[in-house]
């Protein structure tokens, strides 16, 4: 029973197609469908979240502040009677309280206690570690004017924050103050008790957390604010009136004010944040802050009129994201590493036959044709290769009789291309033609012209053309390329010469030649073959030049002399950008002119002069061509020495194309030549 056919190749390219499309539909859509809008919210969520947290943390800071307070202000009331008792309160309540109050304090209405005169207010502070205990009340410290006095000894049984203030008993120490009024037996309020927050410490405390938010986070950030202000997500507070309460800045503090910030940049947005912290409520805005874009997260902090916000600038955001990007990229390009593997190993599997096929195939091309053929299981292109070996086995015999037959016909075919290029070489102008190794060298005087010419086939046969003759007092010349080389293009070559000297018998401007070339060639050139090409017609007597040239390298002219018109760029003739000969019907060739002073040498050449290489497939370029052109005169020693300096340059190394060259120098007309010729 015949096997069923399972293609080789179906089933080896199902398996990488299978799994490439796997890991890329996988990760493709993982990476550019979602990265951006995900890690964006879930960058915002994640600073929210640290905002809510550190609001939190800060409340729960002050709370216990305003719980000590409330805790305290029974001991010193019970100790009115006895002022000086007072600072034995303090002190105890500070012990209870290490890590929360700074400091307690106890300020008393004018003269409440006579003996202690005007101010007395005893205070309880931590200093190195241990309680410090005096009293500071002095006209120097004149708490009366103090708010946290004043708005403490006015609250109700609630309390009140102070706004921060810097201390002139703690020289540089900046303070907010939870004070609540203290009241006498008879229940009238005599002084405000109040406890003390080192802003410092709250500084030194968001600080942290600044650094814990920038280092634990999506993407780590580990310079210091200062040094890293684009990316360096930070917390502040602000006050009731915007003022920074705490800033990563310490200097900034009391000193700057954000809702004047914000009043800078009028927006709309800007206003509802500012109006949501002043009316203590949570939320979100993108903004600037000191010139840079940022996303701000703010939360009240109750019962202060403050307002804790994150500050998140939008480069680090962007950064989450590209790095976030950068590495699901990696892990794509480990996928598709893993896939490679996959498909390395499988495919090494699947051909493993062909390795044995390989050495079989070895024994056959050293002529033992009857060396053994591996085995193949599997009813693929495999076996249907192995079977073609076998056949191969059976029919090297007859090949071999073929190839004599065939080694007979390629030596007719060579001297049929002999003939050929024979033919091809007689089409060129007849006058003072030798060889010239491969090549012909064509050369010709007239009465008001001197002409050298030169081709040399890439093969056999080539593809490049010139052609001059004389028609009345105009002298007519092209030179071409045929796209391509060998016989196809020795056959448009020889067709394009002959068009040339058909129509320049009856067409005096050089475009009407190239246009209907082209039109001829262009309607039935069904291999897509062109000719880049040049026709110039002379007229003898005026030296006035009128030439088109339809993509052809530009034509070089040199003074009497023989050097080039400039030392630092080559003369060249301008031409229009005209397409090829072929490429496209009903194109509208264009032609120019000039006038040829006597003395004028004129120098056309194809590309496979230029593009000449050598062993090291260096070509001779347009720079090696001009020197030759600065150092000759005569249009046979310019072309024989261009030749000569090509052989030298490329040395033993086949030609890759056709080379062509045709120079011509004119002589002037019946009234101005040069004495020789009259």
């Amino acid at each position: 029973m015949e096997k069923r056919f399972r293609s080789f190749s179906r089933r080896l390219t199902r398996r990488i197609v299978i799994a490439l499309i796997l890991t890329l539909a996988v990760l493709f859509v993982g990476i550019f469908c979602q990265t951006s809008w995900a890690m964006r919210v879930m960058t915002g969520a994640y600073y929210g979240h640290v905002a809510d947290i550190e609001n939190e943390s800060v409340e729960k800071m002050l709370h216990d502040i305003q719980v000590a307070v409330h805790n305290s202000i029974d001991e010193v009331e019970w100790r009115l009677p006895y002022p000086d008792s007072v600072f034995v309160a303090l002190e105890d309540k500070l012990l209870l309280n290490p890590n929360t109050v700074f400091g307690f304090g106890a300020a008393f209405e004018p003269d409440y206690f006579p003996q202690k005169g005007r101010w007395f207010e005893p205070y309880a502070m931590w200093r190195d570690g241990k309680i410090n205990v005096r009293q500071i009340g002095s006209a120097s410290h004149d708490y009366f004017k103090m708010e946290w006095y004043r708005k403490g000894l006015e609250a109700d049984s609630g309390g009140y924050w102070s706004d921060p203030y810097f201390s002139d008993t703690e020289t540089g120490m900046l303070f907010c103050t939870y004070s609540v009024p203290i009241r006498d037996s008879k229940g009238r309020k005599v002084g405000a008790f109040g406890g003390d927050l080192s802003l410092d410490i709250l500084h030194e405390y968001l600080k942290k957390k600044d650094r814990k938010a920038n280092t634990e986070g999506v993407i780590n950030v580990t310079q210091e604010y200062e040094g890293n202000k684009q990316q360096w997500v930070y917390s502040i507070i602000v006050g009731r009136q915007g003022d920074y309460i705490s800033h990563p800045e310490k200097e900034r503090i009391l000193h700057d004010n954000l809702f004047e910030a914000l009043r800078q940049t009028p927006d709309t947005v800007n206003d509802r944040m500012m109006g949501d912290m002043k009316a203590g409520r949570k939320g979100s805005a993108k903004t600037k802050i000191d010139g840079v874009p940022v996303t701000v997260f703010y939360t009240p902090l109750e019962h202060t009129g403050w307002s804790l916000a994150v500050v998140l600038p939008d480069k680090r955001l962007n950064t989450v994201v590209l790095r976030f990007s950068i590495y699901l990229s990696s892990m794509l390009l480990l996928g598709l590493l893993a896939v490679y593997v996959i498909c390395r190993i499988t495919i090494r599997r699947a051909t493993r036959p062909l390795h044995y096929l390989a050495k079989s195939a070895d024994e056959v091309a050293k002529g033992n044709f009857n060396a053994p053929l591996p085995d193949i299981r599997h009813n693929d292109e495999i076996h249907q290769l192995r079977e073609s070996f076998g056949n191969m086995q059976q029919s090297l015999s007859q090949y071999m009789d073929e190839l004599q037959t065939t080694t007979a016909q390629k030596s007719a075919i060579e001297s049929e291309l002999a003939i050929a290029r024979n033919i091809q070489m007689a089409m060129l102008p007849k006058a003072g033609k030798e060889p010239l190794g491969q090549g012909m060298l064509a050369r010709q005087e007239l009465s008001m012209v001197e002409i050298c010419a030169s081709q040399t086939p890439a093969k056999a046969v080539g593809g490049d053309l010139y052609d001059y003759f004389v028609n009345g007092n105009r002298l007519y010349l092209c030179i071409g390329d045929v796209s391509g080389k060998g016989i196809p293009a020795a056959l448009i070559m020889a067709m394009a010469r002959s068009a040339f000297r058909l129509l320049a018998e009856s067409e005096t401007e050089p475009e009407r030649i190239v246009s209907r070339m082209n039109d001829t060639m262009a309607r039935e050139n069904e291999f897509n073959f062109f000719i880049t090409f040049f026709v110039g017609v002379l007229d003898l007597d005026t030296g006035r030049l009128r030439y088109c040239n339809a993509g052809h390298k530009a034509p070089y002219i040199m003074r009497e002399d023989g050097g080039v018109s400039s030392e630092d760029q080559p003369a060249t003739l301008p031409v229009d950008r005209n397409l090829p000969v072929g490429a496209m019907p009903d194109w509208k060739f264009t032609a120019q002119e000039t006038i040829l002073p006597p003395g004028t040498t004129l120098f056309l050449y194809t590309d496979g002069l230029t593009e000449a290489e050598d062993a090291q497939c260096r070509q001779f370029g347009v720079g090696r061509m001009t020197e030759v052109l600065r150092m000759q005169a005569t249009p046979s020693s310019l072309v024989s020495s261009m030749i000569q300096a090509v052989q030298a340059f490329v040395g033993d190394t086949v030609q890759s194309d056709d080379l062509t060259m045709l120079a011509l120098r004119y002589l002037g007309g019946q009234d101005n030549r040069p004495p020789s010729y009259i």
